[in-house]
């Protein structure tokens, strides 16, 4: 009878081991609760992409946007990275999430844009081969992906007005020799920058 109960408490000593160890370790039983555990409850999620063996989920948060990758493991779920971005400036066009990974098994590239400048009506963006294009509403997120991964600058993103004119391109500013990541944003096409 002592063996039993030995045996038990062994069991339980474990099972309560490997809990303390998942949830400490940031698995959880959902995405979005990965998610949270490496940028906080008070981050509000406003898009997401789902690769089937993982999820991308985009965050508006305090401290400015945050792109999450949650990825399955077993039945659990862990969030690996996490991109932050600066917060959303007084610029007409902003990058809201970003996320490029690359795995031994799995590659996703994400891309979020959201415009207060009502001329803007498409963004297009993807590698060669690969464009695409969406539609824009003023102060509304357009998320674009891909299950692959692609550099920022072999996506070419591009601001396009109703008639398909170029107003604005993600990229660094031209003609200097030293640059910051803050200095990766929507410029204007006819700009000196």
């Amino acid at each position: 009878m002592k063996k039993a109960y030995a045996k038990i408490v062994i069991v339980i000593v474990i099972l309560i081991v490997a809990v303390w160890y998942c949830y400490f370790g940031g698995y959880r039983f959902t995405p979005l609760e990965a998610a949270h555990f490496d940028i906080g409850e008070n981050s509000v999620p406003f898009g997401n992409v789902d690769f089937g063996w993982g999820k991308v989920i985009l965050f508006n948060t305090p401290n400015g946007p945050r792109t999450v990758l949650a990825i399955r493991s077993g039945f659990l779920w862990r969030a690996p990275d996490v991109c932050t971005l600066d917060k959303v400036s007084s610029d007409k066009i902003n990058t809201v999430g970003w996320m490029s990974y690359n795995s031994s098994k799995n590659q996703a590239t994400v891309l979020a844009v959201q415009t207060s400048d009502p001329n803007v009506a498409f963004i297009k963006m993807g590698s060669a081969n690969e464009q695409e294009k969406k539609v824009v509403k003023t102060g509304t997120p357009v998320i674009f992906s891909w299950n692959k991964l692609i550099q920022y600058y072999d996506l070419k993103p591009t601001a396009l007005s109703k008639d398909g004119t170029p107003l604005y391109e993600y990229r660094y500013p031209k003609n200097t020799n030293v640059i910051s990541s803050n200095d990766l944003k929507w410029y204007p096409v006819n700009g000196d920058k």
